[in-house]
């Protein structure tokens, strides 16, 4: 959904973050990957990786996040939005991801971001906080919810209506 989102609305403003992806063998899932909005790829998150790093059966890899992401998430000159998908268990265990997404939110860009239902920290401080405007998407909404954050960024100014 946010890379739809990107996709109907680059062409209009200057976007800075990423989005995440699978990474398949076949049919089963190996792991995840960021990809920023100037096509830059990092590794997030495998079966195969090692380490004391560890959500669910997938290793994580900070390293790209932290290099690669977290430079996809500095704002340029003539950057309009910042988009992050995800703000989720891998990600969140990096201590400096978690002080990029705080900065952003004190920063006069707007974020669009993914983020968990529930959760702590970061997270639960997200939710509740008055600045944040939270879209619940399920399965049967998303194609919809497309057209509605277009719609949302477009009313608060932060894309040119068309």
């Amino acid at each position: 959904m946010i890379r739809r989102v990107a996709a109907t609305i680059q062409d209009r403003l200057e976007i800075r973050g990423f989005f995440t992806e699978e990474i398949r063998s076949g049919r089963s899932r190996q792991g995840f990957r960021g990809v920023t909005f100037d096509s830059q790829t990092f590794p997030l998150a495998d079966r195969r990786q090692g380490g004391r790093l560890r959500v669910g059966a997938y290793g994580v890899d900070l390293q790209g996040l932290e290099t690669i992401g977290l430079a996809a998430l500095e704002i340029a000159p003539g950057t309009r939005l910042v988009i992050v998908d995800e703000v989720g268990k891998m990600e969140l265990l990096s201590a400096r991801f978690r002080a990029r997404i705080e900065a952003l939110i004190e920063s006069e860009i707007p974020l669009l971001a993914t983020i968990a239902l529930h959760g702590v920290g970061l997270v639960k401080r997200l939710r509740h906080d008055p600045r944040v405007t939270l879209l619940r998407v399920r399965p049967d909404s998303r194609d919809g919810m497309v057209g509605e954050i277009v719609r949302r960024l477009s009313a608060a100014g932060v894309i040119a209506p068309g």
